[in-house]
C-alpha cells in the first residue's frame, strides 16, 4: 500500500513538473501575465491622470486594484484549466508522454496542480505588486487585503474546478475555453442579475460568491435598487461565510465530477 501511494505521488510530481514547463513555455503564460501588467498600468495611469496621484487612503487604494480581479482570475482559469483535459483527447499526447501505464487519477491531479500553481503564482504576483504600490503611496497595506487574497485563491479553485469540468466534457481545448468564458462571464452573471431583479439571492452561483473577493475591502451591504431606475430589485452581496461555502462546494464538487468523467473516457 505504502509503495503504491509513493509511486502515485512520484507520478503526480512528474506530470506536474512537465505540465509546468509546458505552461511556462506557452503563449498562454505570456498572455495572462500581459493582461495582469496591463491592468496594473491602466489602473495606475487612470488614477494619476484623473486624480493627479494615487490614492493616499489604503482602503481606497486597494479598492481600485481589486475591482476587476475576479475577471482576471476567470481569464486565468479559462486559459490554463479549460483546455488542459480536452487537449489530451484532441492531441492524444497522454499516449506518448510516458513510457509505462499511469493511473488517470494521478495524471488528472498532476495536470490540475500545474494549472493552479501557474494561476496562483501570477495572481499572488498581482497582489504583491499592488501591496508594494500601496506601501509607496499610502505607507501601509489595508488589512483586509490579506482576506481578499485568501478569497481570490478559493475563487480560483472554484472557477478552476468548473473549467476542468467543462474540459472533461469537450474534445477540443479551444471549444472548452470558449464555453468556460461564456459561462463564467456571461451566463452566470446574466442569471445573477435577473434573479436580483426578482429579489432572489443567487446562492448557487460561483460568480456571485466571487463578489466577496473585492467586497471584503469595499464593505458593501445588500440593498434595494436606488429610486429612479425604473425597475425594482435587490443588490445582494454574499456574507463571507456564504461566499467561502459556495466557492468550497464548487471547488470540491466540480473537480470530483471532472475527475470521474476523465476516468471514464477513452483516448
Amino acid at each position: 500500500m505504502g509503495k503504491g501511494i509513493g509511486d502515485d505521488l512520484r507520478q503526480i510530481g512528474v506530470v506536474t513538473k512537465y505540465e509546468l514547463l509546458k505552461h511556462i513555455r506557452s503563449k498562454r503564460m505570456l498572455i495572462f501575465i500581459a493582461i495582469g501588467v496591463l491592468l496594473l498600468v491602466l489602473i495606475t495611469a487612470l488614477n494619476i491622470i484623473l486624480e493627479g496621484s494615487l490614492p493616499k487612503d489604503p482602503k481606497e487604494f486597494m479598492q481600485n486594484y481589486v475591482g476587476l480581479l475576479t475577471l482576471f482570475i476567470i481569464i486565468g482559469v479559462s486559459l490554463f484549466c479549460a483546455p488542459t483535459i480536452a487537449s489530451e483527447f484532441e492531441e492524444r499526447t497522454a499516449l506518448l508522454m510516458f513510457p509505462r501505464p499511469m493511473k488517470k487519477t494521478t495524471f488528472f491531479i498532476g495536470k490540475m496542480m500545474a494549472c493552479y500553481i501557474v494561476c496562483g503564482v501570477i495572481i499572488l504576483g498581482y497582489y504583491l505588486i499592488c501591496m508594494i504600490l500601496s506601501v509607496l503611496s499610502t505607507g501601509t497595506v489595508y488589512p483586509n487585503t490579506f482576506g481578499s487574497i485568501g478569497l481570490a485563491m478559493l475563487f480560483m479553485l472554484g472557477t478552476g474546478g468548473f473549467a476542468l469540468l467543462i474540459s472533461s466534457v469537450f474534445k477540443k481545448g479551444s471549444t472548452a475555453v470558449i464555453v468556460t468564458i461564456a459561462m463564467l462571464l456571461l451566463v452566470f452573471n446574466i442569471v445573477d442579475s435577473m434573479l436580483m431583479i426578482f429579489d432572489i439571492e443567487p446562492v448557487f452561483s460561483i460568480t456571485y460568491a466571487g463578489l466577496d473577493v473585492s467586497n471584503i475591502i469595499d464593505g458593501n451591504v445588500t440593498t434595494s435598487f436606488p429610486p429612479g431606475y425604473g425597475i425594482s430589485g435587490t443588490y445582494f452581496y454574499p456574507s463571507h461565510t456564504l461566499a467561502v461555502s459556495i466557492m468550497a462546494v464548487y471547488a470540491t464538487v466540480t473537480t470530483a465530477i471532472a475527475a470521474f468523467l476523465f476516468g471514464r473516457r477513452e483516448f
